[in-house]
């Protein structure tokens, strides 16, 4: 009678093992396709360069920021099940641009910082992405289209800069730095 009891009690013990198991994997399948994100207000209005700026600036020659605009744009239009793939490429893509050369036109340390604010942004979505925290990857998104859109308008505006003439004696002679090597406080 015990070598009976025996049995029946590790089966109920297999069988129970096995219905944690099922219980768990079905949780994790749960976790990996909750994560929901909503189109930021943002995303919607991203800002995009005018075709003479484009042809006057020579953008259309910097095939590293094509890439990583045409990416920011992506993004955008995006489906939530590939988020942490496409934020790890954009990444990437981000890292590859800063550490290309910079056009003359938009070498100097407010483009290249800009750049840098809207990569630290993608770092922060790729954390709460790969972390299941919808509420807050999409609040990171939102602030993400938001930096974008920022270093956009900047780049305009750094442009603009550049065209004021820098003395009233009519030398209208532009002093460009290569200020991503030299930083102007820089001891070199």
């Amino acid at each position: 009678m015990s070598v009976f009891k025996n049995i029946i009690l590790l089966t109920l013990l297999f069988i129970s093992c096995n219905n944690n198991a099922l219980v768990k994997s079905a949780s994790e399948n749960k976790l990996i396709d909750s994560l929901f994100i909503s189109t930021p207000e943002n995303a919607v209005k991203l800002t995009q360069f005018t075709s003479d700026f484009i042809l006057k600036n020579k953008i259309d020659e910097w095939p590293d920021f094509i890439l990583f605009k045409e990416s920011m744009e992506d993004l955008s239009k995006l489906n939530p099940k590939g988020v942490i793939i496409f934020l790890s490429e954009l990444y990437k893509i981000t890292k590859q641009l800063l550490q290309s050369p910079f056009p003359k036109t938009f070498d100097g340390l407010p483009v290249y910082s800009r750049i840098k604010v809207v990569q630290t942004q993608i770092i922060k979505c790729h954390f709460y992405a790969s972390n299941n925290q919808s509420q807050k990857l999409n609040n990171s998104l939102d602030e993400l289209y938001l930096e974008y859109n920022i270093l956009l308008s900047r780049m305009v505006s750094f442009v603009e800069e550049r065209e004021i003439p820098l003395d009233s004696f009519g030398n209208n002679k532009l002093i460009y730095q290569v200020s991503k090597t030299y930083p102007a406080f820089s001891k070199k």
